[in-house]
This record gives C-alpha cells, sequence and structure tokens, in this order.
C-alpha cells in the first residue's frame, strides 16, 4: 500500500472514503473534488517566499499603528494562507488586527 497523499479538502476526503470502498470515480466524480476542494478547503497553504519576505519584515519592527498600506499586505496575506473567503474588517477595530496578527505570528515565516 502507498503512502496516502495528503487530503486538500472535503473533495479529496470523499474521494478517499469511496475509495476504500471500492467505487471508481468518473470524470464527474473527478470534477466535483476538485470543487469541493476549492469550496471546503483543509488546513493552511503554505506561505510564497514574497509573503514570508513581508512578515519577516514586518515583525522585525514595532507597530503602534497599522498604515492602511499594511492592513492590505496583512489580510491579503491572512486570506490566502488561511483560505478564508475575502471580508472587509473594520479598520479602526484593534481587536480584529490583534487577532489576524496573532495568527500570522504562528506561521512558519523565518524559513
Amino acid at each position: 500500500m502507498g503512502r496516502p497523499k495528503k487530503i486538500k479538502g472535503l473533495g479529496d476526503a470523499i474521494a478517499t472514503v469511496t475509495d476504500a470502498l471500492g467505487i471508481e470515480q468518473c470524470d464527474g466524480c473527478k470534477s466535483r473534488q476538485e470543487k469541493l476542494n476549492k469550496l471546503l478547503p483543509f488546513g493552511l497553504k503554505d506561505l510564497t517566499d514574497e509573503q514570508k519576505e513581508y512578515l519577516q519584515n514586518f515583525f522585525a519592527t514595532q507597530h503602534d499603528e497599522l498604515t492602511p498600506q499594511e492592513q492590505k499586505e496583512l489580510i491579503g496575506i491572512y486570506f490566502d494562507v488561511y483560505q478564508i473567503k475575502p471580508f472587509v474588517p473594520c479598520t479602526g477595530c484593534s481587536g480584529v488586527w490583534k487577532s489576524i496578527i496573532k495568527k500570522l505570528k504562528k506561521l512558519d515565516y523565518e524559513n
């Protein structure tokens, strides 16, 4: 038995179960698998080199306030990596930004 592939989303999870039950996928199944993976992804996407560099530079300095450009960059990385449907956060709400920054700090941006 080979090494199982990484499950990217709901489509892969369903395909794993149907494969285990001996149900072969048709072209329609494969198409639904891809759509479900995009609709309901699992886990985090890897940071790009540019995102890593931005976070390294950002966290290397102290920030009492975020500029609109910093907000735009940070929220873009957050939406991309956490695979969250974009929304417009309250730009003046420090609690929202503290939460986003806390989650971004947990990412492996040093490597």
